[in-house]
């Protein structure tokens, strides 16, 4: 059976927490959603702050179905290309789990988006702390129900991909080596089998954007620009010698960033630049 090439796009956008965003400012985010989904048509939709009222006119049509999780989480599949099943909110965590199937038989997928920055917990040794726990648990109880659909994770982890919680075997076991993590998948079983992170290439960035979200100097930040969306999966999803994940800095013409600095303009976008995540069919 032949293996298609699909795509996600992945973008905190920014909205459900902001109670103050102007009307214009939000308009503007959804309408660049539109131009995304237009230009690149991709099959999964992974968005994170997403407003409440997600769908219809408000950026993604009815060419997706929508299924909303916790706190601004909301995942949209294509009908032309995915059948939605079972799905679980993780409310500690800001997590959506859904089970998609790709139209025409074939293996699955479980679709993981998640924004880890739990209400109340904005240090980072909170956020590791609940990666080694909350999803590190639910990944090992989807496995045992269906231990032979493969996975993708993706969304604001809020953490780099070279933390100990995103790369350790007590967290999310995410390693940037495709080929060891195929091998490890037989030695260690459904249960505990390691992750492909396929976001490491955004770490060498030689020119601006450097990253997908950029911060205000803070005492003790190594510097402005972080990766802190990423995108995790099974290594049979990965392409080989391939780049798999993309920085989008422009919907169509329209820039993201601004003139003046190159960080993203919120003016127009989110705080977050999206990704655009290339995967092989299972």
């Amino acid at each position: 059976m032949t293996r298609r090439r699909q795509t996600v796009l992945s973008w905190n956008i920014g909205i459900f927490f902001k109670k103050a965003l102007s009307d214009r400012v939000r308009r503007s985010r959804l309408d660049i959603l539109t131009m995304l989904l237009a230009e690149h048509a991709p099959s999964i939709v992974a968005l994170q702050e997403a407003p409440a009222d997600l769908g219809g006119r408000e950026g993604l049509g009815h060419e997706y179905e929508i299924i909303r999780g916790p706190n601004g989480v909301a995942t949209a599949l294509r009908k032309a290309a995915w059948t939605p099943g079972a799905h679980r909110a993780g409310e500690g965590w800001r997590a959506l789990v859904v089970k998609a199937d790709p139209h025409g038989g074939g293996p699955g997928l479980w679709i993981w988006n998640l924004h880890l920055y739990p209400p109340g917990h904005r240090d980072s040794e909170t956020r590791r702390a609940l990666t080694r726990a909350e999803p590190r648990d639910d990944l090992r109880l989807f496995r045992e129900r269906d231990p032979h659909r493969a996975e993708i994770v993706v969304g604001d982890f809020n953490l780099p991909p070279y933390d100990d919680a995103v790369m350790g075997y007590d967290g999310f076991h995410a390693s940037r080596v495709r080929e060891w993590v195929q091998s490890q998948e037989v030695h260690e079983g459904a249960r505990y089998r390691p992750l492909f992170n396929a976001t490491w290439p955004l770490l060498g960035l030689l020119t601006p954007p450097y990253g997908d979200f950029h911060r205000a100097k803070r005492k003790g930040d190594v510097g402005p620009w972080y990766v802190l969306s990423q995108a995790l999966m099974s290594a049979r999803l990965a392409i080989p010698g391939e780049r798999q994940v993309r920085l989008l800095d422009c919907a169509g013409e329209r820039p993201l960033c601004d003139k003046k600095h190159g960080r993203p303009d919120k003016d127009i976008g989110s705080d977050h630049l999206p990704l655009l995540i290339t995967f092989l069919s299972p």
